[in-house]
């Protein structure tokens, strides 16, 4: 079993990490971080030099700072280069953000700034084929669209995720084998997350009373989805390309009457991505959003949409332009 986990870990960090180039990894200390480590580890030519650990300590509750001295124990034995770092997540928390939000953007700040510093090519992180599983039920519930169940994707910009079709349980099992320990995070039977309450009751569920193989096949449909999503990007893209130009004040300008050619999928897609183009946060665009700059593409003219992150969107004389920042 532990040879097989191998070998498919290999398969998938064959697909997106050069071996001979330099990685940082985030590491939390749990299980799925620990695994990835001690994988990539084995999978990285010249580890000592070529895998960096990283570790950020949220600040958001007690046993924090031991988590961050077992990383750096761990690193230390593997001979790997670490650097962890104290954040105020609480602190930094945005009105408009619930704390999980927060501790999300506050780590991808840090990994990212940690691994330019560091000049490392990319950042591995240990998303498991559970969490695809359960980020897919949770979207699904607040009526998410074919993008968004499209789920987490194996690579996002200079991320890596190569334990995406491996499961939580067959970590901790080759962990184990190996009598290697990880710490668990007390937060993770906190009810109060919504990721907790999916991955406590609402995937046991589906296992227990629908399909032993929910969370596998949930993650594979994920898969499919996105196949087909990256598809439509595509033309979307070059749609986007031929109904828009960027001025010299740095303003979007779309052209309403090509917009209007366009099919609703493939014209819904054109205005996410614009909106991405603008500079509006992704992960604040809705539906309603996109629906409101499509609306625009329809006479009367001269009117406005406000955007998140106070952007604007107007249509003047056929145009519609999105102030860039």
């Amino acid at each position: 079993m532990g040879d097989a986990l191998e070998l498919a870990f290999r398969r998938a960090a064959q697909r997106s990490i050069d071996p001979q180039k330099r990685w940082l990894v985030a590491v939390s200390g749990g299980g799925d971080s620990i695994a990835l480590l001690h994988l990539l580890v084995r999978f990285v030519e010249d580890a000592s030099r070529n895998v960096v650990v990283a570790h950020l300590d949220h600040g958001l509750r007690r046993g924090s700072q031991t988590d961050r001295r077992f990383v750096e124990r761990a690193a230390e034995r593997l001979g790997l280069e670490v650097h962890t770092e104290r954040r105020d997540v609480a602190k930094a928390r945005r009105r408009d953000e619930s704390p999980e939000e927060a501790a999300r953007r506050v780590r991808r700040a840090f990994l990212i700034e940690t691994a330019k510093r560091l000049t490392c090519v990319g950042i591995v992180t240990g998303h498991t084929l559970d969490d695809q599983a359960e980020t897919v039920l949770m979207r699904l519930a607040r009526g998410a669209g074919a993008a968004g169940l499209a789920g987490i994707p194996e690579v996002n910009g200079p991320f890596r995720r190569p334990l995406l079709e491996l499961e939580r349980v067959q970590l901790r099992q080759w962990l184990r084998r190996r009598k290697i320990d990880w710490r668990e995070d007390s937060s993770n039977s906190n009810m109060r997350f919504d990721r907790n309450r999916v991955r406590r009751r609402l995937v046991p569920l589906l296992q227990e009373d629908l399909n032993p193989r929910a969370a596998r096949n949930l993650a594979q449909a994920a898969r499919m989805l996105r196949d087909d999503s990256e598809y439509l990007d595509r033309i979307a893209d070059e749609q986007l390309a031929a109904a828009s130009r960027i001025r010299r004040d740095g303003t979007l300008v779309l052209q309403a009457r090509v917009l209007k050619t366009l099919d609703r999928v493939i014209a819904s897609r054109v205005a996410l991505a614009a909106l991405k183009l603008a500079g509006v946060d992704a992960r604040r665009i809705g539906r309603k959003h996109v629906e409101a700059l499509l609306d625009l593409v329809e006479p009367p003219g001269n009117r406005e949409i406000h955007l998140p992150g106070k952007r604007v969107a107007r249509r003047v004389r056929g145009e519609i332009r999105v102030e860039l920042h």
